[in-house]
């Protein structure tokens, strides 16, 4: 089940962050290689415009659930391994 939830978690990650493939391409002409650095660097800005209210929702959510957590007694620290 944990191994479930943690490829679901990484799912949910890479859905939210968008996914950059990278491959080796070869032979290409100066202008072809221009061009694609262009759209690549489009398309990594528009994702990165998709990803960052997506990250920064996912964060607030995370604050929300730690401060809703217990404090433990050692030091105010929360459970579950936050440092």
């Amino acid at each position: 089940m944990d191994k479930e939830k943690q490829a679901l978690e990484k799912a949910k990650t890479v859905y939210e962050t968008g996914e950059i493939i990278k491959t080796k391409v070869y032979k290409v002409s100066p202008d072809q290689k221009e061009e694609l650095d262009r759209l690549s660097a489009e398309r990594l800005e528009k994702l990165r415009e998709e990803a960052m209210p997506k990250i920064r929702e996912r964060y607030e959510q995370l604050v929300k659930l730690r401060q809703q957590q217990p404090k433990d007694d050692d030091g105010g620290k929360p459970p579950g391994g936050f440092r």
